[in-house]
């Protein structure tokens, strides 16, 4: 079994969000991508192997020049992926690590959970809009409702919320994602840029808002 994680960072730092990781090591494998979340610069990915000799006997090639002589007690990463050469990525989450702190990127991640969890409370007070996924650490999904519709509604919605998503991406304050929730159109909101304030979160509500209710949507 494999696992490729978006929030596993999360997960990996702060203890109160390691229920998400229950299961984890009946893994073979994981990976996850510090760029996503832990403000390390693009690319960087980290990836654990249960039996790394599985993944050698897979990747690995065996010319002559570039078998490794007295290699016993040597780890070769040139056998652990396609590339014989690479970036030093590990370097950049060092320094991340080292820049910041542990619970520097504990106390970002647990704001950003907390500022998006009360976007969505904020969004569902408001008759006009519908939650359609909690919030699941800082990313949830909801959906503007069309006047002239009701909750349910079909391709109406779906049209009216690709337009609205359209609208807020062209404000150019903020940037949003549309998604498919039971076939039907959402839009995606996650708090994860590694400098964001509460005030952005709070100006998110206020250009969604601004934007559904624009008469010219």
């Amino acid at each position: 079994m494999h696992v490729d994680a978006a929030w596993a960072g999360s997960a990996m730092i702060c203890p109160e969000f390691r229920h998400y990781w229950a299961g984890v090591e009946e893994a073979d494998s994981v990976v996850f991508n510090p760029h996503k979340w832990l403000g390390v610069q693009f690319d960087c990915s980290a990836y654990f192997v249960r039996d790394p000799e599985s993944l050698v006997r897979t990747l690995a090639m065996k010319p002559e020049y570039l078998k490794t002589h007295g290699r016993d007690g040597v780890i070769n990463y040139s056998e652990w992926s396609v590339p014989l050469g690479r970036r030093f990525r590990a370097l950049k989450l060092w320094f991340v690590l080292r820049a910041y702190g542990l619970e520097d990127l504990r106390a970002r991640i647990r704001n950003h959970v907390r500022w998006s969890e009360a976007l969505a409370s904020r969004l569902a007070g408001e008759p006009d809009f519908e939650i359609v996924t909690p919030p699941m650490l800082s990313l949830f999904s909801f959906r503007h409702l069309p006047e002239t519709s009701a909750p349910g509604d079909g391709d109406e919605g779906d049209r009216h919320n690709l337009a609205l998503v359209n609208r807020i991406n062209d404000d150019g304050r903020i940037y949003l994602t549309q998604t498919r929730v039971d076939g039907r159109v959402a839009i995606r909101f996650q708090a994860g840029q590694f400098d964001a304030t509460e005030a952005d979160v709070d100006m998110a509500f206020e250009v969604i808002c601004e934007c559904a209710r624009n008469t010219g949507l």
